[in-house]
């Protein structure tokens, strides 16, 4: 039965210089039920660095998770006009599906493509495996207080930059570390963080990476207000462009 549908707003007024890591451990730290899961929501957000911005958009994130299989689907299409003139134009599909052999261990392979006409790294498309693994405790899953996750895989990827950026299209294999992290604060919050690490394999140098932060606070029964803090790290931006970024993310969540 579908317990919830997952949509997204934001306005974007100005696009990065490159396609940032998508977080899809912050979904997966929200279900913890058998079933298909998803929720509606509205949000602003907001970025310092190579650029600032402020913006809205929308997208369908759904997982369906079984006893020992997990499936997520996460597909976004953001497109927005000012004055007339189109200044985003976003797509993002993701595609993932767990299998879990015992309590702790598992593994899981993923497809990916990011296209973004207005930012310098116009494509972003990706397929890869890996293993994962829950440190779980004896506690009863509906009484734990946190959980811990951890992952290690590989995947290929391939970058197309739009005409007149300096850095050439490229196709490499990166290593995919991640650590995610939720813990209850109380009845009616939970925060969570995420960190992603992704090293080129043939120049461990070039990397790219994320930190996410978030807290999430319920309002009433169907509404919850989630702030999120993150910092994106690229050591190989299009065209010079400044290696680190921070972005705030403020949504407001509507689950039914």
């Amino acid at each position: 039965m579908i317990r919830n549908l997952l949509f997204s707003m934001w306005i974007i007024s100005f696009s990065g210089a490159s396609l940032a890591i998508t977080n899809i451990e912050s979904e997966r730290l929200n279900n913890s039920v058998e079933g298909t899961t998803g929720n509606i929501s509205l949000s602003l957000d907001g970025r310092i660095g190579n650029s600032d911005k402020v913006a809205l958009g929308s997208a369908l994130k759904l997982i369906r998770a079984y006893k020992r299989d997990e499936w997520i689907a996460i597909v976004s299409r953001d497109y927005a006009e000012v004055d007339s003139e189109v200044n985003t134009d976003e797509t993002l599909v993701h595609l993932r599906y767990l299998t879990k052999h015992t309590r702790n261990w598992g593994h899981e392979i993923f497809v990916q493509y990011q296209e973004d006409k207005f930012s310098l790294l116009a494509r972003r498309s990706l397929v890869g495996a890996g293993l994962r693994y829950t440190l779980s405790s004896n506690i009863p899953k509906e009484e734990q207080t946190h959980a811990n996750h951890f992952g290690f895989g590989v995947f290929h990827e391939e970058e197309e930059y739009v005409p007149g950026v300096i850095t050439e299209d490229e196709q490499s294999i990166r290593l995919n570390l991640y650590w995610a992290f939720k813990r209850k604060i109380s009845d009616i919050a939970f925060y969570t963080s995420t960190l992603y690490f992704q090293p080129k394999m043939e120049r461990l140098s070039d990397e790219k990476g994320l930190w996410q932060n978030s807290l999430t606070i319920s309002v009433t029964s169907t509404i919850s207000l989630n702030l999120s803090w993150d910092i994106e790290h690229d050591t190989h931006t299009p065209d010079g462009g400044n290696d680190t970024e921070t972005s705030y993310n403020s949504v407001l969540i509507y689950n039914f």
